[in-house]
């Protein structure tokens, strides 16, 4: 009976240490639960956009609806799935700050005002903050101030159609586009912009961009965006009709060239063939130089750069159109390839400072002495400068000469010939006192001709000396014999030594 009494016990604490072990741990949570404050209540999940309609964001096109579509004047109307998107009409500066931030409430997403009359733009507004797509098209903007937030939610922003300048669209301060970096299409088109707007190459994405319209947009600003190494997620919309101005020191617009932007996308070809330059594998760099119209053709022109290479000779097959080069600071000795490679008849500005070259005379007739622009020869082993291989170089003003750091032979020719042709032609020879001789005579302009012109004197150096004699010889003869005449005459008898000389057959002329 006892045995049965004390199973019984066993039996009860079992079952009371199952349940502590059961439900202890829950009590415990609960009283942790409920010592701690309470939780925040969490923003509702984001809501997931519907699908766009056609006129949404398709091939670039921002939210657009026609001029038929428009509302009474006035008066915005919503369309959409969602009502999310938010169409205008002949918006004014009022209407913008008095009635536009109420129709834009936290769901409108699609903002688009056709024809709108604003003095100013604050971009910075916070009723943008939300929006996905923004189009202001087909009016008149005076001005865009202010900046995107950091964090908008701007993908697609169309201001085409505004007659915009560049000095409307962003100041030297506030750039409107630095912070959209959610932004995949700009459409700038068919404004008065003269510059392009850097910022939106600058990080790493995806943009469409649409210039086409901006005539005057620099050419050397999109060969700078093409040249970045974010070029590749820059694409251009219209390609074929967006242009842009060869050179804009222009006044009034006149004498400019426009050309499309697909003749500057040339430097992966430009790379490609610069890598063939002789010698092989001295990976000099090309870079382009300008664009300049040739025959009524548009022609890329090269610059090449082989300066620091360990070149012996000057480099062969170079790109074509090659008219910059550069070979400082090698061992070069020659400048025969210039005359004799056809690669070099482009060529107008060419330095080859810090070289071993002796002389000029292997340019004498070629292409490049007669059409240079640029010439840097310094620092070299000039021992003299033949003037006759220049002497049409600077007929037309611009040509440049630069000779300085050489050490020439100084002799009485080069005081009488080289010294005159310097001081003739100091404007094209800016360094023309940094000449020298290698004598320790100074500069070449400073010779002086008593310490340089000296030769062996010889008997002609005194024949002036000899005549002088001759002549004063011959008139005291004159005047002895004139002398012994006249005392004949008065006295009867010749002075001495004349009555001391013998008679002459010729002495009866006399008598």
């Amino acid at each position: 009976m006892r045995r049965i009494y004390r199973a019984l016990i066993d039996l009860s604490l079992w079952c009371f240490v199952m349940y502590l072990a059961t439900f202890l741990p829950c009590i415990e949570m609960r009283v942790d639960d409920f010592d701690q404050p309470a939780p925040r209540e969490q923003p509702p999940p984001p809501t997931v956009l519907p699908e766009p309609i056609e006129q949404y964001l398709n091939l670039g096109i921002c939210f657009h609806m026609n001029r038929s579509s428009c509302p009474p004047k006035g008066v915005c109307t919503t369309l959409g799935p969602g009502n999310m998107s938010v169409f205008c009409c002949d918006m004014d500066t009022n209407f913008l700050k008095e009635f536009l931030p109420g129709i834009l409430k936290q769901n409108k997403t699609h903002l688009h005002v056709l024809n709108a009359t604003i003095d100013e733009l604050d971009v910075s507004h916070s009723m943008f903050r939300r929006l996905t797509s923004m189009a202001f098209t087909d009016g008149n903007i005076s001005k865009i101030i202010g900046q995107f937030p950091k964090h908008s939610a701007l993908a697609c922003f169309n201001i085409s159609n505004n007659n915009l300048t560049s000095d409307k669209l962003q100041s030297s301060i506030q750039r409107p586009f630095a912070y959209l970096f959610n932004l995949t299409v700009l459409d700038a088109s068919a404004n008065n912009l003269t510059k392009f707007p850097l910022s939106l190459v600058h990080s790493n994405r995806n943009i469409s961009v649409d210039l086409a319209g901006n005539n005057y947009l620099p050419c050397k600003h999109f060969q700078k965006v093409m040249e970045t190494t974010n070029s590749s997620l820059v694409h251009f919309l219209q390609y074929n009709k967006t242009f842009c101005a060869l050179d804009l020191s222009f006044n009034w617009f006149k004498d400019v060239s426009f050309v499309n932007i697909d003749l500057i996308k040339i430097q992966k070809m430009m790379n490609e063939r610069c890598r063939e330059i002789i010698p092989a594998d001295i990976n000099c760099t090309c870079a382009p130089e300008r664009l300049e119209i040739i025959e009524n053709e548009v022609t890329n022109l090269v610059s090449v750069d082989c300066a620091e290479r360990q070149l012996k000779e000057m480099p062969t097959n170079l790109p074509p159109n090659t008219v910059k080069l550069n070979v400082s600071f090698n061992n070069i000795t020659s400048l025969e390839a210039v005359g004799a490679d056809e690669s070099y008849g482009h060529l107008r500005q060419l330095i080859v400072d810090y070289n071993d070259i002796p002389n000029i005379l292997e340019l004498e007739g070629t292409k490049f002495i007669g059409n240079f622009m640029l010439f840097s020869i310094a620092h070299n082993k000039l021992k003299t400068i033949h003037t006759y291989v220049l002497s049409n170089s600077f007929e037309t003003t611009g040509p440049a000469l630069s000779i300085a750091g050489n050490f020439i032979h100084c002799d009485c020719n080069t005081e009488k010939t080289l010294k005159p042709w310097l001081l003739e032609n100091f404007k094209s020879v800016p360094d023309y006192k940094s000449l020298e001789c290698q004598d320790g005579l100074g500069p070449v302009v400073d010779l002086v001709e008593s310490r340089v012109c000296h030769t062996p004197r010889d008997w002609t150096d005194y024949i002036y000396y000899i005549i002088g004699l001759e002549v004063l010889v011959l008139v005291l003869l004159i005047s002895k014999v004139s002398y012994d005449y006249w005392v004949f005459k008065t006295a009867g008898y010749l002075p001495w030594p004349a009555n001391k000389m013998p008679r002459l057959p010729c002495d009866w002329l006399c008598e």
